[in-house]
């Protein structure tokens, strides 16, 4: 018998994202850069009016994944709608913020009962009286008149990926954050 490695499967990978179009897949990965590269900033030097001037950068990293030139000035006006929409909320900028300890797009790999999992967490921080925090961005939009039925829903469909982040960490408070709607969930 030949010994096979074991599926190392990512949680994330495991919720369905068949409604999402390659457009929308290139805007969350572009946008999930460039809040990291804020975050990594500290904020410091970033607003609304630094976003826009990189306007033209956002759009030459769309065309380079591939977007077809028809769908380049909308996907632009996403990345830039959800960077300085995150910039200019409050909620946003304590997440991207500084932190006592604090990470963006951090990699773990644990050992289980069923395995090893691999997770990359967008945003994990302790914040001010120690309670620590992971957050996930999630980059869809919603077009609908109930947006709170609609964040509600994804808080639902999310919740064991960011429990299997919490739990990896040994607990945590658990986020989500939606940059293109400055919208916000939470559980403990």
């Amino acid at each position: 018998m030949r010994w096979t490695a074991p599926p190392e499967g990512r949680e994330e990978e495991q919720i369905e994202f068949s409604w999402a179009g390659e457009t929308a897949r290139h805007v969350g990965t572009v946008v999930h850069r460039w809040l990291q590269r804020i975050a990594d900033d500290e904020l410091r030097g970033w607003d609304e009016k630094r976003v826009e001037a990189l306007r033209p950068r956002f759009s030459r990293e769309l065309e380079r994944r591939g977007l077809p030139s028809s769908d380049l000035r909308a996907a632009t006006d996403r990345v830039v709608a959800a960077l300085a929409g995150t910039l200019s909320d409050a909620r946003g900028r304590w997440i991207l913020g500084p932190h006592e300890v604090a990470r963006s797009e951090h990699r773990m790999r644990i050992h289980g009962a069923d395995g090893f999992r691999s997770y990359v967490i967008d945003r994990m921080f302790r914040a001010a009286g120690g309670m620590q925090w992971v957050v996930d961005f999630k980059t869809s939009r919603h077009e609908g008149a109930n947006i709170d039925a609609f964040l509600d829903a994804e808080r639902i469909r999310y919740a064991a990926q960011l429990d299997a982040y919490a739990a990896a960490l040994g607990g945590a408070s658990r986020g989500l954050y939606f940059p293109l709607h400055a919208g916000w969930r939470t559980w403990t």
